[in-house]
């Protein structure tokens, strides 16, 4: 879309103002009263355009205007000469006049006149034109507003700043609100943020109306990730758009209203993700206090003891003291009512959104953003220590065997100088007793255990191993060998195992330059024992689900369309590259890809005649849907991949689609 041609005569028709907000209710046709649901717009360019947002575009206006010997300045008075409200102002002293236009009236009875429009000098119209286009975008985004919640169903109440308080807020059924500087406020993010959470302690146990964050601005896409978190407000119950998205033709009033319908459904879910959130971290502040009682009234004497436990059986203090804080810690939150509470009434929730066999998501909350990392980051902290061995296990026989319990411990990964996909890394097995009594005796022809692994680098676009071959894989690896951070996933061959003389790793690592990249906790260290050799018996683990991301362009296959195929545009010539998801067999879009694709979906649909529901396939994008099946009940979808997304049409067989039977293909970037 391209905003510089703009027409001056329909931009300046009308000038923006503040409205008050509707009635509560309207008759219906059978004389029932039909309750209208409120909308709050805390927007400053809504509420009506001032001086300051010229000033916020050009600097100087106000310099040039005030000085009447400017030609501009002239300009200005015969366009106010034909304004009926302010005629006799302009033909009056000049000095009143030149006030005048200094003054917010002057923007929205002068500058967005139609009389302006029609009569203003060219001059006058090129130094004010980036204004002019600045007011287009906002009618227009108004005009959005206004489609996606018509005055039959909705009272729209549009406010300026100040923020409204916050007990306000909460009898509105939406909140709509623009990222702007208020007074005292050093950065319009961390202003924003702190406002919400005044929203969300003013609710307490209630549900918050769904809030969409509008901007001009890039701060607001660029910390949206970390949005929730500052807010304190679940992300079930937002979503952020940036005004120019909300002002494209393709997404307007009916991705506003989408938004809406689908944020109000995850009312509830979005209320008990806050009361959870709000219960644990006061159970860690509770639990830290706990703990630390404990540890003061414990004090050096007894942490000497505890210490000479590890000790006296050369097991490593660092991690025999780590287990005990730990537990000490999580018993606290575990035991605490409200934490428990919080879970059962997620767990009723979340239960309520699986299909009818308990085997899949049947309804997925739609999120601001997917952050791969975030979630890796989950896994890798439940996979793997916080540090390394400190200790080199690289060292003279009977020093090395002396140290082997604390430089190379239970769980310890071994790999070369150079660790990339394929690599083989040794995953240390010997159970920490034997490495304790190596330890103990000085033993330096003790054997050592390792399970052979194969590393595999992740990437942040990432395309899943299709095998299905069920594996033990030590996931999320995080590595920086000063080159920057890399993260792999490690696939244990199980029954490849290696056997040496301590003395013999010593020298091979040498050799090899064999180091120590990570160290697996030891339940996860014993999964591997038990996989190695065979045993019948295996501890129980927390199933952990890591979806995969992968770069995708998404047509829509037809013999009657142009191309044969139409897609997704963020320009003229190039698809728009999507982030999909694929969790075990099942593929979903997640942030605002849904609604997108679902409304491109609708109305390309409606182009060939085909009658659709946005909503529908919004849903099935996001809880997930399979490959070769029907979407929603009504367009078959393939997933098919190619070397690069740019020629990514060149993936697409025609002969697939038939006429009045369109296919909906995603097409992905194969791995290299």
């Amino acid at each position: 879309m391209n905003e510089q041609n703009i027409n001056l005569e329909a931009v300046l028709a009308n000038a923006l103002v503040a409205v008050d907000a509707p009635p509560r209710a309207v008759q219906a046709s059978e004389g029932q009263a039909v309750a209208l649901k409120r909308i709050l717009v805390v927007d400053d360019e809504l509420a009506g355009l001032r001086r300051e947002h010229i000033r916020g575009v050009i600097p100087d206006f106000y310099d040039v205007i005030s000085d009447v010997n400017d030609p501009r300045f002239e300009y200005l008075r015969q366009v106010g000469l034909t304004v009926a409200s302010i005629a006799e102002l302009m033909a009056g002293d000049i000095n009143d006049v030149a006030e005048y236009f200094g003054s917010d009236d002057a923007v929205s009875n002068l500058i967005l006149s139609e009389a302006f429009a029609q009569g203003a000098h060219e001059d006058l119209k090129a130094l004010l034109n980036p204004f002019i286009e600045r007011a287009a975008r906002v009618k227009k985004l108004e005009a959005a507003v206004r489609e996606a919640f018509p005055a039959s169903h909705f009272a729209i109440e549009i406010r300026s700043a100040p923020r409204p308080p916050a007990q306000d807020v909460l009898q509105f059924d939406a909140l709509f609100l623009d990222l702007f500087l208020e007074n005292g406020e050093a950065n319009p993010v961390d202003g924003l943020a702190a406002y919400m959470r005044t929203v969300s302690q003013a609710a307490a146990g209630n549900e918050i109306p769904p809030i969409v964050l509008m901007s001009s601005h890039e701060e607001l896409e660029q910390n949206k990730q970390s949005f929730s978190e500052k807010s304190q407000i679940s992300a079930a119950g937002l979503l952020i758009l940036p005004k120019q998205k909300i002002t494209v033709e393709a997404f307007g009033a009916p991705g506003l209203r989408l938004g809406f319908d689908q944020l109000t459904r995850q009312r509830p879910a979005a209320r008990e993700m806050r009361l959870f959130m709000a219960n644990w971290l006061m159970a860690l502040d509770a639990a830290k206090k706990k703990a630390s009682a404990t540890l003061w009234n414990l004090d050096a004497s007894a942490m000497q003891q505890i210490h000479f436990a590890s000790v006296s059986d050369d097991d490593p203090f660092d991690q025999h003291l780590h287990e005990l804080l730990a537990r000490e810690h999580l018993v606290h939150i575990e035991e605490d009512a409200s934490v428990s509470r919080s879970m059962s009434k997620l767990d009723e929730i979340f239960r309520a959104l699986l299909a009818a066999d308990g085997k899949a998501i049947e309804n997925r909350l739609i999120a601001p953003t997917s952050d791969v990392h975030a979630m890796r980051n989950l896994i890798s902290h439940f996979t793997w220590i916080g540090a390394i061995p400190s200790m080199s296990f690289i060292a003279p026989d009977v020093e090395a065997a002396k140290n082997i319990s604390r430089s190379l411990p239970f769980g310890s990964v071994l790999a070369g100088p150079e660790l990339k996909t394929d690599s083989v890394c040794l995953v240390h097995i010997t159970q920490q007793c034997d490495l304790n009594g190596i330890s103990r005796d000085e033993n330096v022809s003790g054997c050592l255990i390792f399970a052979r692994a194969r590393a595999r680098e992740l990437q942040t676009w990432e395309k899943p191993d299709p095998s299905t071959k069920p594996r033990l894989v030590a996931r999320n690896l995080k590595f920086d060998d000063g080159s920057g951070p890399r993260e792999f996933d490690l696939d244990i061959e199980v029954g490849q195992v290696l056997a040496l003389p301590l003395v013999e790793v010593v020298q091979r690592a040498r050799e090899q330059s064999l180091r120590v990249i990570g160290r697996l906790r030891g339940d996860i260290a014993t999964h591997v024992v038990a996989d190695t050799s065979n045993h019948i018996s295996r501890s129980a683990s927390q199933k952990m689900i890591r979806p995969a991301m992968m770069k995708a362009r998404v047509f829509l296959q037809e013999p009657t369309l142009d191309r044969k195929f139409a897609t997704v545009l963020e320009n003229p010539t190039t698809g728009k590259i999507f982030a999909l998801l694929l969790e075990g067999d099942q593929y979903s879009f997640q942030d605002d890809a849904c609604v997108w694709i679902s409304l491109w979906l609708r109305n390309e649909l409606e182009k060939l005649g085909i009658a659709s529901d946005a909503d529908l396939f919004c849903t099935a994008l996001r809880k997930g849907w399979r490959a070769d099946k029907q979407l929603a009940g009504v367009l078959m979808t393939r997933v098919k991949s190619h070397n690069a997304l740019g020629t990514a049409f060149k993936a697409l067989v025609h002969a697939e689609a038939a006429a009045g039977q369109p296919q909906l293909t995603v097409v992905v970037e194969r791995s290299a």
